[in-house]
């Protein structure tokens, strides 16, 4: 079978990668009107197609009813949706189509990871093939809205960083700042694209403890400038820290080229250029402790126009994007907390469209078999680390505790099946997790960029279980009966995903079987 899958990945991924693109493109333009945050998405990218410098302002009234302009996200999304527009004029199919090209790339995306990973077509493919079965996945390809975008991005972070770390050639610093690059590109889409960088940085502060353990002992003068760890932390400080950074200022670039300011040049406060911002800069206050005295020095040193400091559209914006996410106070009937995205709990009812005895829904939700599957994949993934890195340390028959700890760092190097898991897991819970501290309300497809990682880590463990010697071939059984189950329900919620009218008997029976799905 490994053969066989081998032989035919390519035309086996491009067979997933069409089923996919059938599956989100079908009907794609046939709701009209605007659906759930369209109202937002779609109308800031039809400013950014129209070359209206509105798209980027917060004090301006609503260009159509019921709408509002989004200038809460960085543009990249928007702009690939205007390209749509673009392309297909604007109309529903148009500004949904960009969400349909990201959704498949998201799958392609998924297939490249798990196999740089572990080296696997039997898990690339079996990753590919979930996903594509995934209802939340599939339901925000078909929308206009950017989690998707900043999804791919993510993934295409961590599939770079993979590259980086098991490369040996001179492409690996190539891949170093590909990394960087995607990283700004997934920032530029949404702020959870933060996440991906926190994942690269957490692991590579594993590497960096790992490199000061193995030389501390060493001799200076025995190893060359370059290859001293604080000289290859400082590296990756520039590569990881500055190019996302300066990425995400280039996004806003349509911006800038309609005359809005990155820089505050002026005395003068005037909308789209200079801001008058009533606090000095962060490092002011600092500086007066140290220098002493009233510090009055330090203050007029930045200050213009009768303000403590003048600041550009730019970095205004962004202050009002932090302001906003930091002091919203709002509430939704389909607002949930991260626990319950892990279980599926409580989807996000999109839209409907009531006729007679028939209704057609949205709702944005998993595949609650897959995900179900999935948690249990999970669970076992951390179990297995644990125990692991247990045995690593305290059951080996290594004698020293220095030896001890070398053959515990060395289980995270990616030729090792527990470095392989780690990472994985670790860019699960760090594209998850941190949404357990934000201040503001969430919804369920804020779980999106989770979705693809836990379909790699069931597809790894499913492969385990088809090729365990153990089951006695009945684990081959088990994992057809699971991908079954998965397929079928997809085909049974695929209505309730796509606005495809069922029988309102039908909807209640099997639809709003868990009372908070309703």
């Amino acid at each position: 079978m490994r053969g066989i899958l081998t032989k035919y990945y390519i035309p086996l991924l491009i067979a997933i990668l069409v089923f996919a693109f059938a599956t989100r493109i079908w009907r794609l333009g046939e709701i009209k009107g605007y659906i759930f945050d369209e109202v937002y998405h779609t109308i800031t990218a039809k400013l950014i197609h129209r070359n209206d410098p509105r798209a980027y302002e917060w004090w301006n009234p609503a260009i159509e009813p019921n709408t509002a302009v989004d200038w809460l996200h960085p543009p990249l999304a928007k702009y690939t949706q205007a390209l749509g527009m673009s392309v297909f004029g604007e109309n529903s199919f148009g500004w949904r189509i960009s969400s349909v090209i990201f959704g498949v790339l998201v799958i392609w995306v998924t297939a490249r990871l798990a196999l740089d990973i572990f080296k696997n077509h039997a898990v690339s493919l079996l990753a590919a093939l979930l996903a594509s079965l995934d209802g939340l996945l599939l339901v925000q390809s078909r929308i206009t809205m950017n989690d998707i975008h900043v999804t791919f991005f993510i993934l295409l972070t961590v599939l770079f960083y993979v590259r980086y770390r098991k490369s040996a050639t001179l492409h690996r610093h190539l891949y170093l700042f590909a990394t960087g690059v995607s990283a700004g590109l997934a920032m530029s889409s949404k702020w959870s694209g933060l996440f991906a960088l926190g994942t690269v940085w957490f692991l590579e502060l594993i590497r960096f403890a790992e490199s000061l353990f193995y030389h501390h002992k060493e001799k200076f003068h025995k190893r060359s400038l370059l290859n001293h760890p604080f000289f290859f932390g400082f590296n990756k400080l520039i590569i990881l820290g500055l190019v996302p950074v300066a990425i995400y200022v280039l996004s806003y670039s349509h911006m800038f080229l309609q005359g809005k300011s990155l820089v505050c040049e002026g005395d003068v406060v005037e909308q789209g250029q200079c801001y008058c911002n009533p606090n000095s800069s962060w490092w002011v206050t600092p500086m007066k402790k140290i220098a002493g005295g009233d510090g009055t020095s330090w203050e007029k040193l930045e200050a213009r126009g009768g303000c403590q400091r003048m600041i550009s559209h730019f970095s205004e914006l962004n202050r009002n994007i932090i302001a906003y996410q930091t002091t919203l106070e709002a509430t939704h009937t389909y607002q949930s907390r991260p626990y319950q995205w892990f279980f599926n709990l409580r989807p996000v009812w999109m839209y409907v469209q009531y006729d007679n005895d028939v209704v057609a829904n949205i709702y944005a939700q998993g595949n609650p078999v897959l995900f179900w599957i999935g948690d249990l994949a999970i669970l076992f993934s951390i179990s297995f680390l644990l125990m692991k890195l247990w045995h690593a340390y305290y059951l080996s028959n290594i004698n020293g505790e220095r030896q001890k700890f070398k053959n515990l760092f060395k289980q995270f190097h990616l030729n090792n099946e527990v470095g392989q898991v780690f990472l994985i897991l670790t860019a699960y819970f760090a594209v998850w997790l941190p949404w357990q501290i934000s201040p503001r309300i969430m919804f369920f497809y804020h779980y999106t960029p989770a979705v693809p990682l836990l379909c790699i880590i069931l597809a790894y463990w499913l492969n385990k279980i088809w090729l365990s010697k153990k089951l006695r071939g009945k684990g081959s059984l088990l994992v057809i009966g699971c991908i079954t189950l998965i397929a079928v329900n997809f085909l049974l919620f695929y209505p309730n995903w796509t606005g495809i009218q069922v029988p309102k008997s039908v909807a209640e029976k099997i639809y709003f079987f868990i009372p908070s799905w309703k």
